[in-house]
């Protein structure tokens, strides 16, 4: 690239030299001599054209080169950026779960990655990656770092296959927080679409309202006590039957769980109220 540079300079000055001559010679002088020097400037001008025509085919190659070499570099730091925030997402995932553990130490958990979603459920239903082998069985609760999204209902030693609290199959014990009214997380097709849940067997007299938190109530020695479920969206009336349900919109948007950890083990599991289960 230099080297064509100093070709294009050197050319530039010699006609420019020419050109000075001519200015300072008589005209008769100037016209014997001009036949000659428009010979030696066109010739000269042709060679700085051509120099000037490979810088630029030179100049367009290197930018062409760099282009295609940025956009690689660009690509790469892309890729390095999302499995960035993928760790570091996953690692705030763990960090949640273990906060959890660490709140309750009878707790044995599991982490385990969703590897399929059952196309023909309606209730948002999937398979995790961990089974029997790593002491995973049937009726096992499982949750995210947001609280409880179902349970274990099939498992073999390498997979097992969790129904959501959005289904109607779910029937776990739960408890307002605020009120402390019990009730039944029940799922329902009318509302799970919209990522939404029941709690249903509320009492005539009960106090739940909208806003309120709604937690495991630990009874059924199936689910732990205090487990998130999510906070209520609205009291509904049945005039059919005269009962009383609170809509319920779980902490997490179960349509799209990546990750969760099954509890294979807890401090009052199989007890009943208190009392062990017969």
């Amino acid at each position: 690239m230099r080297r064509v540079q100093d070709k294009n300079l050197k050319a530039l000055i010699i006609t420019l030299i020419l050109i000075s001559v001519m200015s300072v010679l008589s005209p008769e002088q100037n016209s014997i001599v001009s036949g000659g020097l428009n010979a030696a400037t066109k010739g000269l001008f042709q060679v700085s054209a051509h120099a000037a025509a490979s810088a630029d085919s030179a100049n367009e190659e290197d930018v062409r080169r760099e282009l295609e070499r940025l956009k690689s570099e660009n690509a790469e730091l892309r890729n390095q950026l999302s499995d960035y925030i993928d760790t570091k997402q996953e690692n705030a995932r763990l960090k949640k779960l273990l906060d959890i553990k660490k709140d309750n130490p009878s707790y044995k958990l599991t982490p385990a990655n969703v590897i399929k979603r059952d196309a023909n459920d309606d209730f948002y239903s999937f398979t995790l990656d961990e089974g029997t082998a790593q002491g995973i069985s049937v009726n096992n609760p499982v949750i995210t770092e947001n609280g409880l999204v179902g349970w274990v209902c099939q498992a073999d030693a390498a997979t097992c296959k969790v129904k959501t609290i959005l289904s109607p199959d779910t029937k776990a014990g739960a408890k307002d927080k605020q009120s402390g009214d019990n009730g039944i997380i029940n799922g329902s097709a009318t509302l799970c679409d919209q990522n939404l849940t029941a709690m249903t067997t509320l009492a005539e007299n009960h106090k739940v309202k909208k806003g309120d938190m709604v937690v495991t109530s630990g009874t059924g020695g199936v689910y732990p006590g205090g487990l998130l479920i999510g906070e209520v969206q609205s009291v509904e009336f049945n005039s059919y039957d005269a009962s009383r349900h609170a809509v319920v919109k779980p902490y997490e948007d179960i349509r799209y769980i990546s990750t969760a950890a099954v509890i294979t083990d807890f401090g009052t599991k199989g007890k009943v109220d208190g009392n062990e289960k017969q």
